[in-house]
């Protein structure tokens, strides 16, 4: 997987570049947002979306033509923060996160089952 995702024909970007862009906007470090994704995501799923969206136009050179407002319309278009679009794109968020996460299999046991 790339650290990109097309939603409503739109290229979003995910990674390092966008979790600074996204840190810098909210002023909130990693843990805090990921404890806003439980606790508020109505708050902080849109802003993920945008400063995805920021980041792509960024790294593409082209203008903004959108606002924080019209990620909220997005959302609410296109079945609300529950919706399809929204859980595309957490899905993808999710994903992009545990890209190429290393797995220390010497702490990985077999456990039997009591019957």
């Amino acid at each position: 997987m790339t650290n990109k995702v097309i939603l409503l024909g739109k290229e979003f970007r995910l990674g390092i570049g966008f979790l600074n862009r996204l840190i810098d906007g909210t002023e909130k470090d990693l843990a805090a947002i990921w404890d806003e994704i439980i606790k508020n995501p109505a708050v902080i799923i849109p802003q993920m979306i945008y400063y995805s969206l920021v980041y792509s136009y960024e790294r593409q050179g082209k203008e903004l033509d959108f606002t924080i407002h019209d990620v909220y319309d997005w959302i609410d278009e296109n079945g609300g923060i529950n919706g399809k679009f929204s859980n595309d794109y957490q899905s993808a968020f999710v994903q992009s996160m545990n890209q190429d996460v290393p797995v220390d299999e010497s702490k990985k046991k077999v456990v039997k089952l009591k019957k």
